[in-house]
């Protein structure tokens, strides 16, 4: 697996999956109902350089971390941003949401997570409830027709199986290394990849920077997009929304976090009123640039 410099870097500075602490309850347009947690089996490239896989996974008692308000949901695309709180008296032993203190959101054990289908097995046993994939893993991690299978041993989380198929290589026009955003925008901003057949559907995420190291995002741009459709348009008045941000190389005072355009295929399981989710996919992570006052 070879992996930059700047992608070990990042790794240290933050977790930006799916389902890591800028997760949001609400889930991107197309999600019906609220993913407490998930498995992410992805294959990475970076514009910047490197190319990668992984298998994680996450799972929460009762919600995500709330860090993030919708402000603003257009056609495929809403806009969350994240607004500093304060509470009185101090809220020392949970998130300072809106001016009330919320207890922290538990992790929750599943089992061992198997995963069959790949081009090599997985097998993980939870450390403190995570789920990290145990060493270093080939970059071509699965066929593009492939049957991905996930299957929890069960635990707080009970035992349950899930499925998604493989999906070829993402080849998206992001050049050469960042997405430079207009401001002020003038009309919608429109990012395009090469269609691939079949159901796959294609997330866009863009990630503003954040006020220090371990601390949320101010803003997140997801558009979630039929992968048939070939591009997303992102509405004009959302990037005017969204956050300054510097596409630095170099974490220092404030996180650069990569923004991500992901392929990929989805299953889901009910775990109470909400869901748990599989995502197998193929992603290409960049830097994104907005310079605004």
């Amino acid at each position: 697996m070879k992996i930059s410099l700047f992608m070990l870097l990042l790794a240290a500075c933050g977790d930006g999956a799916a389902v890591g602490p800028d997760a949001s309850p609400d889930g991107p347009p197309g999600v019906e109902r609220p993913v407490v947690g998930g498995i992410e089996i992805l294959e990475s490239r970076f514009t910047f350089g490197g190319a990668g896989s992984r298998v994680a996974a996450r799972f929460y008692n009762g919600h995500p971390p709330r860090w993030h308000r919708e402000t603003m949901r257009a056609g495929g695309c809403v806009l969350r941003l994240h607004t500093p709180s304060s509470c009185t008296p101090a809220c020392t032993s949970g998130l300072c949401v809106d001016g009330v203190c919320e207890a922290f959101p538990g992790i929750a054990s599943g089992g061992r997570l198997t995963v069959t289908g790949l081009t090599t097995g997985v097998q993980i046993d939870p450390m403190d409830g995570f789920y990290y994939d145990p060493g270093a893993l080939p970059e071509e991690l699965f066929t593009d027709s492939a049957t991905v299978t996930a299957r929890l041993a069960g635990a707080a989380v009970p035992a349950m199986t899930l499925s998604a198929r493989g999906v070829p290589k993402l080849v998206a026009a992001i050049q050469p290394d960042k997405l430079v955003l207009p401001y002020p925008a003038s009309q919608d901003f429109v990012v395009r990849w090469t269609p691939a057949s079949g159901d796959s559907r294609v997330r866009l995420t863009l990630n503003a920077n954040n006020q220090g190291h371990g601390l949320p995002y101010l803003g997140i741009i997801e558009c979630d997009a039929p992968d048939s459709a070939g591009q997303i348009a992102i509405p004009a008045a959302m990037l005017d929304a969204f956050p300054a941000t510097e596409a630095a190389q170099i974490c220092a005072g404030t996180d650069c976090p990569p923004s991500v355009i992901r392929r990929y295929q989805r299953a889901t399981h009910a775990f109470g009123e909400n869901d748990i989710e599989l995502v197998v996919g193929s992603e290409l992570q960049f830097l994104v640039e907005h310079d605004r006052p």
